[in-house]
């Protein structure tokens, strides 16, 4: 009798199913621009015949895969990993069915655009917004929102029956900490957090949308309440806009920083706040160390811009501190032309794009609990070096970290950086680079990417796009979006031998 078949390390049906049922749930969403389009006498295609594509995936894979078992920790993360590439593939159907000249039409640009939508990046290679239909950007601005909820999560709604494999879905989308528990069951958790997030959507969309009926916001409509409000709490930064909200005024300015502002906090801490009825949740340790960081980028671009009078102080106490809450947090919107500012100005700038917001946020980045972490392991090596007979631990929130966590935070960090170094080189040998493409805009634009902030400087800045870098530069620039809204760890474990191993 021939000897037993070892069973595979790895089994592709639990993970393609939760892609199947993630890609094809989220595709569901087309309905609202297929509604829009309709209403206004737009035209259908480019969103029906997605939309029927979405439910006819779902569908399958729901009635396929019923007998299927949960995935375990290696299939959830390869299946974290295919559905953010999945979504990404899938996302391009509208934009190649309704793109007009100046566009994503393009099978190579309608990637970009969808998966700088769903990884809530912000970059764009559309150059001329204004000719696209209003339905095809309302569904750009849908796919920021989709993604910053986090895909995993929208898995985990979508498939109750996941238990365990829930929870092992959930710690492999990120490296960082983890979903709060909220309830005793994850789904209940993942459903607050969500709700929390639903409800800043209604909230900034209709503050926005009273602003412009308070002719405060000039040409502030409720469409433009709902994309600016999709991509304000995501923190994606995709406007309908050619001048990102510039436009808006100061009112509609200074709403979108509160409310990037708190879009960049844990959301778990406003349930707890106030669900909860428990305030003393925001005395955090990694909220308080956010809220100093990003008072020091504003106090920094503040002082600059009134110091070499680009703004009158007052117009330079908004534009630095819009920019440096947009920018920290990834949400990449613009009031104004940053590109053109001071190079103490864009240093500060470029700096920020490393931090990120909190764990727990849409944010992308390294996240603050990794910077603060990070600053006290060199704080211990520099005493430890003083004293050397000391020992020294690394706490957080009054937690001691144990040694594989520090050593963690560590690596990513210092694989963060180096990622983001080669890729600019990368960008600066491909021979259909931009023309006059610098370094320091290469390097920003590959931050950019890998942070998912979207703009960057020089011909990448915020009112600028990345439509002159070649097609594998493109490709390259969204496979870095992708590795960063995964941070790394997911796709380097995937792309070993030991991974796929028995």
């Amino acid at each position: 009798m021939p000897p037993l078949a070892r069973p595979a390390a790895v089994r592709l049906t639990p993970a393609l199913r939760v892609v199947g049922l993630v890609v094809g749930g989220a595709g569901l969403t087309l309905a609202a621009p297929l509604l829009y389009a309709a209403v206004s006498g737009e035209a259908l295609a480019a969103f029906a015949v997605p939309l029927a594509a979405a439910i006819a995936i779902f569908v399958l894979s729901l009635r396929l895969g019923r007998r299927i078992p949960p995935p375990n920790r290696r299939e959830s993360l390869l299946a974290a990993v295919l559905t953010w590439v999945g979504l990404s593939l899938f996302g391009v159907l509208p934009y190649l069915l309704g793109s007009a000249p100046g566009g994503a039409g393009a099978p190579v640009d309608a990637f970009f655009e969808s998966a700088a939508g769903f990884t809530a990046t912000g970059a764009t290679v559309i150059t001329d917004l204004d000719a696209q239909s209003r339905a095809l950007l309302l569904w750009r601005s849908q796919t920021q929102w989709i993604g910053g909820i986090g895909l995993i999560v929208l898995a985990v709604i979508f498939l109750p029956r996941l238990a365990v494999g829930g929870r092992q879905l959930i710690e492999t989308e990120v490296a960082g900490p983890q979903l709060e528990k909220l309830a005793p069951h994850l789904r209940a958790s993942t459903v607050r957090i969500v709700s929390v997030y639903v409800a800043l959507t209604i909230i900034v969309t209709a503050g926005l949308a009273v602003l412009g009926a308070a002719g405060l916001a000039p040409g502030m409509n409720l469409y433009q309440a709902v994309a600016h409000a999709f991509t304000t709490v995501s923190a994606g930064g995709f406007s309908p806009n050619p001048r990102s909200i510039e436009p808006f005024g100061p009112w509609a300015q200074w709403l979108i920083a509160v409310a990037i502002v708190i879009a960049g906090t844990n959301l778990a801490l406003w349930y707890r706040a106030i669900a909860l009825r428990r305030p003393q949740s925001f005395r955090d340790d990694e909220l308080r160390w956010y809220l100093i960081i990003l008072g020091v980028g504003c106090v920094l671009l503040v002082t600059e811009l009134a110091a070499t009078s680009t703004y009158a102080f007052t117009d330079a106490i908004r534009q630095g501190v819009f920019q440096a809450a947009s920018i920290m947090t990834g949400t990449g919107y613009a009031t104004a032309d940053f590109a053109e500012w001071s190079e103490l100005a864009l240093g500060t700038l470029f700096l920020l794009m490393f931090i990120g917001g909190c764990t727990g946020s849409p944010t992308g980045a390294l996240k603050v609990m990794r910077v603060v972490m990070a600053g006290r392991v060199v704080l211990r090596e520099i005493r430890a070096t003083i004293h050397p007979e000391q020992v020294r631990l690394i706490r957080t929130g009054g937690r001691t970290l144990n040694d594989r966590v520090v050593n963690g935070v560590v690596v990513f960090v210092l694989l963060y950086v180096a990622l983001v170094v080669i890729s600019s080189v990368l960008l600066l040998v491909d021979p259909g680079r931009p023309v006059g493409l610098n370094f320091e805009d290469a390097l920003s634009a590959t931050a950019a990417s890998v942070g998912n902030v979207g703009p960057g400087f020089g011909q990448l800045g915020p009112m600028g796009t990345y439509a002159a870098f070649s097609d594998q530069a493109k490709v390259f620039l969204s496979l870095l979006m992708v590795v960063g809204r995964l941070e790394i760890f997911p796709v380097l474990v995937i792309l070993t031998a030991a991974f796929w191993r028995d």
